[in-house]
């Protein structure tokens, strides 16, 4: 049985949510303050934009095209450099080392600062980074291979007592105590396997060393191959307006949804606003919509700093509070 402590987190994530009306889904030190002549002449060389999961996956690929429309905004080349391990800590860890010059942001989820530091020993804090801007929603799924004999939630479980030791994987994060929650409350021998991120899930699915999955989206580059069992979000997926969401199957939880991108908290206050313009003008580009919206088959957002900083501050306190800390 899992600890009160993840039950009463799981249990109070849906309330927060229904509250506050928000939708779901070897380091170096840091240096000192940035000057303000190199602030004023900032971006004078190129950006490194962290992505804290494996390469291929459904982050990763959507911020590849990202890094290209950020670059036209900015005027200066945008890295994309994969940083996974601990459903994003790895990455965490990075930017919050990083030089707060602006020039090393990260993508990822908002459990990654809101969360993970609250479980898991980091070197990170909430209050580590400066929250600029959000770019899309995750389109948080349990999902398997086509031919699974299972299509939704409900028969999974019933899969899975009658073929006890199936595995689920997850990414971790926020995602392993959903996996977790599932296994709990239908009571069955389920085998839970950690990975680094959705690429490797789907070799996992396509070589059958797993029966089913979360994913954050990677499910609807080739959904001929795939079955959504059912959303972790709020709602319901636009692409399986048919499958339940988890707390409609009857587990009483959302899952946290945002793609945002954040710094380093000392981070100039000139720089952090040149950066937030061309975050949320990048993230009407184009491709990146195309790539969000039509091949990912997610919603894409420009949630400025202002707001989404009222977000994660809202989201963190809740589960502060849950975990009494």
């Amino acid at each position: 049985m899992l600890k009160n402590s993840r039950r009463n987190l799981l249990r109070a994530i849906p309330a927060f949510f229904a509250a506050t009306g928000l939708s779901f889904f070897g380091l170096t030190a840091v240096s000192g303050p940035v000057s303000q002549a190199q602030a004023s002449d900032f971006p004078s060389k190129p950006v490194q934009l962290i992505v804290p999961y494996r390469a291929g996956g459904g982050t990763d690929t959507m911020a590849r095209v990202y890094a290209k429309a950020l670059s036209k905004e900015l005027g200066q080349p945008v890295a994309v450099v994969n940083h996974k391990g601990g459903g994003g800590a790895v990455g965490g860890s990075r930017l919050k080392n990083a030089k707060p010059d602006g020039y090393t942001i990260l993508m990822g989820g908002d459990d990654i600062a809101s969360y993970i530091p609250l479980v898991n020993e980091v070197d990170f804090q909430f209050d580590d980074f400066r929250y600029l801007a959000a770019v899309a929603e995750y389109q948080n799924a349990m999902y398997a291979k086509k031919d699974a004999p299972f299509s939704t939630f409900e028969e999974l479980a019933a899969y899975a007592k009658e073929n006890p030791g199936i595995r689920l994987a997850h990414v971790g994060g926020i995602t392993k105590p959903f996996i977790e929650r599932f296994v709990e409350q239908n009571g069955i021998d389920a085998k839970i396997v950690a990975t680094g991120g959705g690429s490797e899930i789907v070799q996992l699915l396509l070589g059958d060393q797993i029966d089913a999955a979360y994913s954050g989206g990677v499910h609807n580059k080739n959904p001929e191959q795939w079955v959504v069992l059912g959303s972790f979000n709020a709602n319901r997926l636009p692409s399986a307006p048919d499958k339940p969401t988890f707390k409609e199957a009857g587990y009483e939880l959302a899952m946290p949804a945002y793609v945002l991108v954040m710094t380093p908290a000392a981070v100039p206050d000139d720089v952090a606003a040149t950066l937030e313009a061309a975050l949320l003008k990048a993230a009407k580009d184009p491709d990146y919509l195309t790539i969000v919206q039509e091949r990912l088959q997610a919603p894409a957002l420009a949630v400025n700093s202002a707001d989404l900083t009222t977000y994660m501050n809202d989201l963190h306190g809740s589960m502060k509070a849950t975990f009494g800390q």
